[in-house]
């Protein structure tokens, strides 16, 4: 009776585990749970769509108004995405070459740079979530964004 007993405390205790491990996931596929991480971070998140109807975040990488794109999503449902890029533009009086947006890329691991049509940058920086990643990592690469938006904005209007 003993060994069943401690069979069934320890099956109890595996699902609790497991229960908890799901609950500090965050991904793609469940827009809210990334809402509710970045609120329950003391971010302002506010979850929308884009104009193609995918979820997108709306919300500040310290103090500069970005947005949270999801990528890998069903077509027909716009749900079940995969992954997010973290995205954040600079509005700059005159406008930026090639060489300066590839010269930041380089600077900063993860991150990716384009220029808009007025010679703006543009920075982003994408993550795989798949089924879940943890949620502390999550958060860890949010605030690594908004770190790397407040050192590139120093480059960005350097000249301005």
């Amino acid at each position: 009776m003993k060994y069943s007993t401690m069979l069934l405390a320890l099956a109890s205790l595996m699902a609790t585990s497991a229960q908890a491990q799901h609950t500090s996931m965050v991904s793609a596929g469940d827009p809210e749970g990334l809402v509710k991480a970045l609120d329950d971070a003391g971010y302002d998140p506010v979850l929308g769509t884009d104009q193609g109807g995918d979820p997108k975040i709306t919300m500040a990488f310290g103090g500069r108004e970005g947005v949270i794109l999801f990528y890998g999503c069903d077509e027909s449902a716009k749900d079940n995405c995969d992954a997010i890029q973290f995205n954040v533009g600079f509005d700059r009086a005159k406008p930026w070459t090639a060489e300066e947006a590839i010269k930041l890329s380089t600077q900063f691991r993860f991150a990716a740079t384009s220029l808009d049509d007025d010679g703006d940058p543009f920075i982003r920086w994408d993550v795989i979530t798949g089924d879940g990643i943890p949620r502390k990592v999550f958060l860890r690469s949010v605030l690594a964004f908004t770190n790397l938006v407040a050192d590139a904005e120093q480059i960005v209007f350097a000249d301005e």
